[in-house]
């Protein structure tokens, strides 16, 4: 074959290429919050995810017992970088979040009673004839496997006036959480911003 046989049989095989290719859909880039390359030995790098979840959210959270009703709340994420390790911050107050080890916890599940939450609070609701959301598959949304989604705790407070919970975060956009305090009060926690 010739230099300019090869030249035409490239170019006709780009033309042809092209209109495929202008049909398919954009990919989008994987994840980088809840995507595997950020773990290493089964704990994810809060170098690589610290900066990219810190910053203002806002929740809407369900309660049971004594927390009735929805609460509605902005909170921030600081990420410090000299120490690596991320601070949930709330009306002047600062708790570190505690990465989870050795498998996430049920994002659905009353700690406080040892028991799974009941339905009637859960945040994620059907809106018409559907099912109700699942988490599981909220986190697909955002292209991430619930199971490795970066998890934390949190506590505030001791004894009586203690409040503590966990978030999952499944993008940089998107989490969920319970929290729960010391006068048996829990909520489901929808946080995005």
């Amino acid at each position: 074959m010739t230099g300019a046989t090869l030249a035409r049989t490239a170019a006709l095989l780009i033309a042809t290429a092209m209109p495929a290719l202008a049909n398919e859909p954009a990919k989008e880039p994987p994840n980088p919050v809840c995507h595997a390359d950020i773990h290493r030995a089964g704990n994810f790098d809060l170098r690589q995810i610290g900066p990219l979840i810190a910053g203002t959210w806002t929740e809407s959270a369900i309660g049971t017992s004594v927390a009735i009703g929805v609460q509605r709340s902005t909170f921030e994420i600081i990420y410090d970088r000299s120490r690596n390790r991320l601070y949930l911050g709330q009306d002047g107050i600062r708790s570190e979040l505690v990465p989870v080890r050795r498998g996430n916890k049920p994002l659905r599940y009353d700690f406080v009673r040892g028991e799974a939450m009941d339905p009637k609070f859960y945040m994620l609701t059907s809106t018409g004839s559907e099912p109700p959301a699942e988490p599981f598959e909220w986190a697909l949304v955002q292209d991430c496997q619930i199971a490795s989604a970066p998890q934390f705790e949190w506590q505030f407070g001791t004894g009586a006036q203690r409040s503590d919970g966990i978030i999952s975060f499944f993008s940089a956009t998107e989490a969920m959480g319970t929290k729960r305090n010391s006068a048996q009060g829990v909520r489901e926690q929808l946080i995005s911003r």
